[in-house]
C-alpha cells in the first residue's frame, strides 16, 4: 500500500487530519474539494502550501453548487487533485458526476464512499437500533429530509463501479483500501476469521466479514499517460 496512516476519525471535524497525513503527496497543489461541507480540509492544505477550493452547499464553501444540477463548472484538468469524500452517495447523477471529477482532475482523484451494510449492522451490534431510526439518511422520514443517501450498496458493487467507470475515465486505481483495514492488528485479524466462519455459517458462503462490517471505502485514483 502506498498511502497510509495512523490516524482515526469519527466526524467530519477529525476526517481532515486523516485525509492529509494519508494523503499529503497528493494535496500539495491546487485541490478542489467536492462537497466540501465545511471546509475542514483547507487549513491543512494551505499549511502544507497547497491551494484549496471547496464547493458544495453551505455557507462556508468557496462557490455554492447543486451537485445534481450540471457539469462542474471549471475546464479540464483545472486541479491537481480533486477529492470527492463521502458525497457520491448523495447524489442522484453518481455516474456523470464520477466522470466530472475526472475531468476536471489533472492527475488524481480520491473518493470514498460508505459501507451502508457495516453501518446497519454497526447500529444492531452497538444497541443503538430502532425501528424508527433512519440509518445514515436512509429510510423514509414524514416530512422530506434536507438530504439523504440516494444508493445502498455493498463492498463488492462499489469497488466494481469504482473500477468501471475509472477504467472509462482513462483512470487507473493505484490504493483501493477500506478504514481501519490498512493496521489491522493480530486480534483484528483473528476476530475477521472468525466473524467469516460465523457469517458463512449464518448466512451464503460469499457473504464474509469484511463485506459486512469494515468501515468506509477509500479508492485513490491516478490518471493514465497517454
Amino acid at each position: 500500500m502506498k498511502y497510509t496512516t495512523d490516524n482515526a476519525y469519527t466526524d467530519r471535524e477529525t476526517k481532515p487530519a486523516y485525509v492529509y497525513d494519508k494523503y499529503n503527496p497528493l494535496l500539495l497543489g491546487s485541490v478542489l474539494d467536492v462537497g466540501a461541507d465545511g471546509k475542514y480540509l483547507k487549513p491543512y492544505v494551505e499549511q502544507g502550501g497547497g491551494a484549496y477550493c471547496g464547493i458544495g452547499f453551505g455557507e462556508r464553501v468557496d462557490m455554492e453548487i447543486d451537485l445534481d444540477a450540471g457539469p462542474l463548472p471549471f475546464e479540464d484538468t483545472s486541479f491537481d487533485t480533486v477529492l470527492c469524500l463521502d458525497v457520491l452517495e448523495h447524489l442522484e447523477k453518481i455516474h456523470f458526476m464520477f466522470h466530472e471529477l475526472c475531468r476536471v482532475a489533472r492527475k488524481n482523484v480520491i473518493i470514498s464512499l460508505p459501507n451502508p451494510y457495516g453501518g446497519f449492522l454497526s447500529m444492531l451490534r452497538r444497541g443503538d437500533y430502532a425501528p424508527d431510526k433512519h440509518l445514515k439518511f436512509y429510510g423514509l422520514p414524514v416530512e422530506p429530509p434536507s438530504d439523504r443517501h440516494r444508493w445502498f450498496f455493498s463492498t463488492k458493487e462499489a469497488k466494481a463501479f469504482l473500477r468501471h467507470n475509472a477504467s472509462n475515465a482513462g483512470y487507473r486505481i493505484v490504493q483501493l483500501d477500506s478504514e481501519g483495514i490498512l493496521h489491522s492488528n493480530y486480534k483484528r485479524r483473528l476476530k475477521i476469521i472468525a466473524g467469516n466462519i460465523i457469517l458463512k455459517l449464518l448466512f451464503r458462503k460469499d457473504v464474509t466479514e469484511l463485506e459486512m462490517h469494515h468501515g468506509t471505502l477509500w479508492c485513490c485514483l491516478e490518471k493514465c499517460d497517454d
